[in-house]
């Protein structure tokens, strides 16, 4: 009973089993490696009555060139089963077949974006996708399928090179678009694809520069340094930088060396090589001195510890007059602040013998305490000849100083009462040490 209602609903699979005059050409022979009998690799249980029908209609009338009976069949089976997704592969083949490449794809788009290993439609959808001129998503499906059918494997070959570069340029048009998770997306299988063509290399390099990851950007930059790009100077100054921030500073050192002897007439390549051998330096303090410098805002005490290891010459500076600061003796760092304070590079309230450990630090205060670095320097440094010996010149005067010794760009980013993090710390230390070489 169950076999005569499919029938009946069949009628066009069920007709006379004379042979059925073709309606159409034949499949064109460069078509055929992309179209597999609707039932392959169809993932769900069926009733196999439909499967046959639908694989037969397949078989005798599309492959035959009779496509309008092939679509007979799928919505008579349609008719039966809304569901019956293999149908709806063969309508797609159909369209395929007949050239119409976006009715093709809207059928079968939501079959492969449900059932990923369904090789019918995958297959299908592949050689749709690479005649629209879609070659990502051809691509795609040709890597999933080529360990099982050849032709995937083959266009999987072919199409590779093209493929990975309109997927750079999906990323790249992500990142226009301020898109930066969709970049990424773009990214990761733009890495699997090809982790070390120069494309992915410059799609990751942009994606990190766009997320501020500077660990995911050096490594791309190392990479495009060691193949594609190895002479890009600009490049190789990046990395440089890169090293400082968050890789090897003693990289940086080899790589703004190597720049500074190619260009011994550019005053920036010195300064890098400087910036590079103080990091060096600091990246090898004790861990708890090293934290000081990613402070946002340092104290007093925090202050007079980078003083002490980081300028040239405290650690092993003789005491003539020493001080007495009361509020600093069962400090952790007493040891350095008194070295400070002993060498008066940082003041004392002379009435109350406090040094204040626990207090913000003011940029008036940084300043002046290595103004008095560079006017007990011999021979004293022309930029600090404006305030002689004077050990607590007027504000004016410091800004003004420490503007034409280089710690600040012009005397308005003085800001006397500001505070000090561990960056703007360390980059006046290291200022200061360049002009006492």
């Amino acid at each position: 009973m169950a076999a005569a209602i499919v029938c009946a609903a069949l009628a066009a699979g069920c007709a006379s089993r004379g042979p059925v005059a073709p309606t159409g050409p034949r499949v064109a022979r460069e078509d055929l490696p992309f179209l597999l009998p609707p039932s392959t690799g169809f993932p769900a249980s069926a009733d196999p009555q439909l499967i046959g029908r639908v694989d037969a209609a397949f078989r005798d009338k599309l492959l035959a060139g009779n496509g309008a009976g092939a679509v007979a069949v799928a919505q008579a089976t349609l008719a039966v089963d809304t569901g019956f997704t293999p149908a709806e592969v063969l309508r797609a083949q159909e369209r395929f077949i007949a050239r119409d490449l976006g009715g093709a794809r809207a059928i079968l788009d939501p079959i492969v974006a449900r059932t990923a290993d369904y090789a019918a439609a995958a297959l299908a959808l592949a050689r749709v996708a690479e005649l629209s001129g879609d070659p990502v998503t051809a691509y795609t499906l040709y890597r999933r399928l080529s360990s099982a059918y050849p032709v995937a494997l083959d266009r999987a070959g072919e199409l590779h090179s093209s493929a990975v570069s309109a997927l750079a340029a999906q990323v790249e048009d992500a990142l226009a678009r301020s898109r930066t998770d969709e970049a990424r997306e773009r990214l990761a299988l733009l890495t699997e694809w090809a982790p070390s063509d120069q494309a992915t290399l410059e799609a990751g390099m942009a994606v990190a520069r766009a997320g501020n990851d500077g660990r995911a950007e050096l490594q791309a930059v190392r990479g495009l340094l060691a193949s594609a790009r190895s002479g890009d100077e600009t490049l190789l100054a990046r990395r440089g930088e890169l090293e400082l921030d968050v890789g090897s500073a003693s990289a940086a050192i080899e790589i703004f060396e190597s720049l500074a002897r190619k260009h011994p007439d550019e005053p920036q390549r010195a300064d890098d090589v400087d910036r590079a051998k103080f990091a060096w330096r600091v990246q090898n303090l004790p861990s708890e001195v090293r934290s000081l410098v990613d402070e946002p805002e340092l104290t007093r005490a925090e202050f007079a510890v980078l003083l002490y290891w980081l300028v040239p010459g405290v650690r092993a500076a003789v005491v003539s007059e020493p001080h007495i600061a009361s509020d600093i003796l069962d400090h952790p760092r007493r040891q350095e602040i008194m070295r400070i304070v002993n060498l008066q590079l940082m003041d004392v309230d002379e009435t109350l013998r406090l040094f204040n450990p626990s207090g913000r630090v003011h940029r008036a205060q940084a300043l002046k305490a290595l103004e008095r670095v560079l006017q007990r320097a011999t021979p004293e440094p022309s930029c600090v000849g404006n305030i002689g010996g004077n050990p607590s010149p007027s504000r004016e005067a410091l800004c003004n100083v420490a503007s034409a010794c280089g710690l600040i760009a012009e005397p308005a980013e003085c800001l006397p009462e500001g505070p000090v993090s561990g960056k703007d710390a360390a980059a006046w230390i290291r200022r200061t040490g360049s002009l006492l070489d």
